[in-house]
Protein backbone atom coordinates (compact mmCIF):
# COMPACT_ATOMS: atom_id res chain seq x y z
CA UNK A 1 0.00 0.00 0.00
CA UNK A 2 1.20 3.45 -1.05
CA UNK A 3 2.44 5.11 2.09
CA UNK A 4 1.69 9.44 2.46
CA UNK A 5 2.95 11.94 4.01
CA UNK A 6 1.44 14.37 7.12
CA UNK A 7 3.93 17.05 9.29
CA UNK A 8 1.12 17.02 11.29
CA UNK A 9 0.78 13.31 12.25
CA UNK A 10 1.37 12.60 16.07
CA UNK A 11 1.62 9.60 18.19
CA UNK A 12 -1.98 10.84 19.97
CA UNK A 13 -3.73 11.62 16.26
CA UNK A 14 -7.12 10.77 15.73
CA UNK A 15 -7.47 12.86 12.70
CA UNK A 16 -6.06 14.46 10.02
CA UNK A 17 -6.73 16.56 7.12
CA UNK A 18 -4.38 16.12 4.13
CA UNK A 19 -4.20 19.21 1.51
CA UNK A 20 -2.02 20.22 -0.99
CA UNK A 21 0.14 17.46 -3.26
CA UNK A 22 -0.93 14.60 -1.01
CA UNK A 23 -4.62 15.62 -1.60
CA UNK A 24 -4.50 15.69 -5.63
CA UNK A 25 -2.58 12.41 -5.44
CA UNK A 26 -5.03 10.59 -3.40
CA UNK A 27 -8.14 12.01 -4.94
CA UNK A 28 -7.22 12.46 -8.48
CA UNK A 29 -4.65 10.54 -9.12
CA UNK A 30 -5.09 7.52 -7.17
CA UNK A 31 -9.08 7.96 -7.10
CA UNK A 32 -9.43 7.27 -3.27
CA UNK A 33 -13.12 7.51 -1.82
CA UNK A 34 -14.03 7.97 1.71
CA UNK A 35 -13.66 4.46 3.42
CA UNK A 36 -10.50 3.83 1.65
CA UNK A 37 -8.03 2.63 3.45
CA UNK A 38 -4.44 4.30 3.43
CA UNK A 39 -0.86 4.31 4.94
CA UNK A 40 0.68 7.60 6.99
CA UNK A 41 3.59 8.80 7.98
CA UNK A 42 5.16 12.46 10.04
CA UNK A 43 8.91 11.25 8.44
CA UNK A 44 9.69 10.87 11.76
CA UNK A 45 9.41 7.13 12.61
CA UNK A 46 5.59 7.02 12.99
CA UNK A 47 3.69 5.00 10.87
CA UNK A 48 -0.32 4.57 10.65
CA UNK A 49 -2.81 2.78 9.12
CA UNK A 50 -6.06 5.28 8.90
CA UNK A 51 -9.08 5.42 6.51
CA UNK A 52 -10.69 8.40 4.66
CA UNK A 53 -13.74 9.62 6.23
CA UNK A 54 -14.75 12.64 4.46
CA UNK A 55 -13.44 13.83 0.95
CA UNK A 56 -14.05 17.71 0.14
CA UNK A 57 -13.26 20.30 -2.54
CA UNK A 58 -9.99 21.11 -1.48
CA UNK A 59 -8.96 17.97 1.98
CA UNK A 60 -9.13 15.22 2.54
CA UNK A 61 -10.35 14.11 6.23
CA UNK A 62 -8.61 10.65 7.62
CA UNK A 63 -9.12 8.85 10.82
CA UNK A 64 -6.18 7.46 12.38
CA UNK A 65 -7.04 3.71 13.03
CA UNK A 66 -3.23 1.97 13.87
CA UNK A 67 0.06 3.74 14.94
CA UNK A 68 3.34 1.82 14.89
CA UNK A 69 7.05 3.46 15.77
CA UNK A 70 10.19 2.41 13.95
CA UNK A 71 13.26 3.14 15.29
CA UNK A 72 16.04 4.67 13.40
CA UNK A 73 18.41 1.80 11.87
CA UNK A 74 22.03 2.05 13.61
CA UNK A 75 24.52 3.14 12.42
CA UNK A 76 23.35 6.48 10.84
CA UNK A 77 24.48 7.43 7.41
CA UNK A 78 24.43 11.07 6.48
CA UNK A 79 25.82 12.66 3.12
CA UNK A 80 27.94 15.56 2.91
CA UNK A 81 28.07 16.28 -0.35
CA UNK A 82 29.36 19.80 -2.71
CA UNK A 83 26.78 21.41 -3.91
CA UNK A 84 26.73 20.97 -7.82
CA UNK A 85 25.64 23.18 -10.94
CA UNK A 86 23.12 20.37 -11.98
CA UNK A 87 21.92 17.03 -9.91
CA UNK A 88 21.69 17.89 -6.92
CA UNK A 89 17.79 16.73 -7.05
CA UNK A 90 19.56 13.78 -8.56
CA UNK A 91 21.72 13.46 -5.11
CA UNK A 92 19.17 13.57 -2.85
CA UNK A 93 16.83 10.98 -4.28
CA UNK A 94 18.21 8.45 -4.92
CA UNK A 95 20.39 8.22 -1.66
CA UNK A 96 16.78 9.18 0.01
CA UNK A 97 15.74 6.08 -1.61
CA UNK A 98 19.11 4.28 0.06
CA UNK A 99 18.51 5.32 3.45
CA UNK A 100 20.47 8.56 3.85
CA UNK A 101 18.78 10.28 7.20
CA UNK A 102 21.15 13.54 6.95
CA UNK A 103 22.46 15.45 3.88
CA UNK A 104 24.96 18.47 4.15
CA UNK A 105 25.68 20.45 1.32
CA UNK A 106 28.63 22.08 1.17
CA UNK A 107 31.03 24.93 -0.19
CA UNK A 108 34.31 24.07 -0.83
CA UNK A 109 37.46 25.65 -3.26
CA UNK A 110 36.02 24.00 -6.52
CA UNK A 111 32.54 24.22 -6.10
CA UNK A 112 30.75 25.63 -8.98
CA UNK A 113 27.28 26.81 -7.53
CA UNK A 114 28.07 28.60 -4.01
CA UNK A 115 25.20 29.16 -2.83
CA UNK A 116 21.62 27.81 -3.08
CA UNK A 117 18.12 29.49 -2.48
CA UNK A 118 15.42 29.27 -0.25
CA UNK A 119 12.91 28.05 -3.17
CA UNK A 120 15.76 25.47 -4.23
CA UNK A 121 16.00 24.35 -0.60
CA UNK A 122 12.40 23.75 -0.94
CA UNK A 123 12.44 21.79 -3.74
CA UNK A 124 15.15 19.74 -2.85
CA UNK A 125 13.18 19.15 0.13
CA UNK A 126 10.28 18.04 -1.82
CA UNK A 127 11.92 15.48 -3.70
CA UNK A 128 13.00 14.00 -0.32
CA UNK A 129 9.25 13.71 0.42
CA UNK A 130 8.77 12.23 -2.60
CA UNK A 131 11.59 9.56 -2.62
CA UNK A 132 10.80 8.41 1.52
CA UNK A 133 7.64 7.80 0.12
CA UNK A 134 8.81 5.71 -2.88
CA UNK A 135 10.79 3.38 -0.68
CA UNK A 136 7.88 3.28 2.19
CA UNK A 137 10.31 4.39 4.53
CA UNK A 138 8.70 6.58 7.52
CA UNK A 139 12.03 8.68 8.14
CA UNK A 140 12.18 11.34 6.27
CA UNK A 141 16.01 13.27 5.98
CA UNK A 142 17.06 16.42 7.08
CA UNK A 143 18.34 19.00 4.44
CA UNK A 144 20.76 21.34 6.22
CA UNK A 145 21.63 24.43 4.52
CA UNK A 146 24.85 24.74 2.79
CA UNK A 147 27.87 25.80 4.53
CA UNK A 148 31.79 25.99 4.00
CA UNK A 149 34.27 22.66 4.18
CA UNK A 150 35.94 24.22 6.99
CA UNK A 151 33.06 24.58 9.02
CA UNK A 152 31.22 21.40 8.49
CA UNK A 153 34.50 19.12 9.80
CA UNK A 154 34.02 21.21 12.85
CA UNK A 155 30.87 20.47 12.83
CA UNK A 156 31.08 16.79 12.78
CA UNK A 157 34.24 16.52 14.91
CA UNK A 158 33.68 13.93 17.62
CA UNK A 159 30.19 13.74 16.26
CA UNK A 160 30.43 11.44 13.36
CA UNK A 161 33.53 9.05 11.72
CA UNK A 162 34.19 10.87 8.65
CA UNK A 163 34.64 8.82 5.77
CA UNK A 164 36.14 11.02 2.40
CA UNK A 165 36.25 10.07 -0.65
CA UNK A 166 39.35 11.32 -2.98
CA UNK A 167 40.02 10.50 -6.56
CA UNK A 168 43.95 10.54 -6.00
CA UNK A 169 43.97 8.41 -3.14
CA UNK A 170 45.71 4.95 -3.31
CA UNK A 171 46.42 2.79 -0.38
CA UNK A 172 42.82 3.33 1.74
CA UNK A 173 40.09 1.41 0.76
CA UNK A 174 36.16 2.10 1.02
CA UNK A 175 35.95 -1.35 3.20
CA UNK A 176 38.44 -1.08 5.08
CA UNK A 177 37.50 2.21 6.63
CA UNK A 178 33.81 0.88 7.17
CA UNK A 179 35.43 -2.03 8.88
CA UNK A 180 37.24 0.26 11.35
CA UNK A 181 34.46 2.78 11.85
CA UNK A 182 32.92 3.00 15.19
CA UNK A 183 30.46 5.33 15.59
CA UNK A 184 27.54 7.14 13.14
CA UNK A 185 29.27 8.31 10.03
CA UNK A 186 29.13 10.79 7.38
CA UNK A 187 30.16 10.13 3.77
CA UNK A 188 31.84 13.29 2.33
CA UNK A 189 32.18 13.68 -1.60
CA UNK A 190 33.60 16.40 -3.06
CA UNK A 191 32.63 19.00 -6.28
CA UNK A 192 33.16 18.32 -10.26
CA UNK A 193 36.53 19.19 -9.81
CA UNK A 194 37.35 17.27 -6.93
CA UNK A 195 38.95 18.10 -3.99
CA UNK A 196 42.12 20.75 -3.53
CA UNK A 197 44.98 18.81 -1.66
CA UNK A 198 44.73 21.02 1.31
CA UNK A 199 41.38 20.42 1.66
CA UNK A 200 41.97 16.63 1.95
CA UNK A 201 44.73 17.65 4.28
CA UNK A 202 42.41 19.27 6.74
CA UNK A 203 39.97 16.74 6.49
CA UNK A 204 42.54 14.05 7.77
CA UNK A 205 43.41 16.83 10.73
CA UNK A 206 39.93 16.30 11.31
CA UNK A 207 40.02 12.82 11.66
CA UNK A 208 38.24 12.13 8.59
CA UNK A 209 39.18 8.50 6.76
CA UNK A 210 40.41 9.38 3.14
CA UNK A 211 39.31 6.45 0.73
CA UNK A 212 39.64 5.47 -2.95
CA UNK A 213 35.88 4.31 -4.38
CA UNK A 214 38.53 2.40 -7.53
CA UNK A 215 40.42 3.33 -10.44
CA UNK A 216 37.54 5.12 -12.64
CA UNK A 217 36.99 8.72 -11.92
CA UNK A 218 33.38 9.43 -10.85
CA UNK A 219 30.75 12.26 -11.77
CA UNK A 220 30.24 13.75 -8.25
CA UNK A 221 26.70 12.77 -7.93
CA UNK A 222 27.51 9.56 -9.40
CA UNK A 223 30.01 8.94 -6.52
CA UNK A 224 27.98 10.68 -4.00
CA UNK A 225 25.20 7.51 -4.83
CA UNK A 226 28.17 4.91 -5.55
CA UNK A 227 29.83 5.60 -1.66
CA UNK A 228 25.96 5.54 -0.03
CA UNK A 229 24.69 2.37 -1.79
CA UNK A 230 28.35 0.54 -0.81
CA UNK A 231 27.79 1.67 2.64
CA UNK A 232 24.25 0.43 2.63
CA UNK A 233 25.63 -3.25 1.37
CA UNK A 234 28.36 -3.38 3.81
CA UNK A 235 25.62 -3.06 6.72
CA UNK A 236 23.00 -5.36 5.44
CA UNK A 237 26.40 -7.95 5.15
CA UNK A 238 26.79 -7.17 8.54
CA UNK A 239 23.24 -7.13 9.52
CA UNK A 240 20.64 -8.87 7.28
CA UNK A 241 18.06 -6.57 8.89
CA UNK A 242 19.65 -3.32 8.95
CA UNK A 243 17.79 -1.69 5.78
Amino acid sequence: MPIFYSSELTNTSKKIQIAGIEYNHLKNTLRKREGDEMSLTNGRGIHAQCSITDISHNEITIQVNRISFQEKTKPHISLAFSLLKKNNELIIEKCTELGIYDFFPFISERTVKKSASSHQLDRLRKIAISAMKQCDSVYLPEIHNPIQFNELLEFFINKYDLILAWEEEQKTSFSTALEISKKDMCLVVGPEGGFEKSEVELGQKFGAHIVSLGNHILRAETAAITICAQVIFYQLQQNPSYY
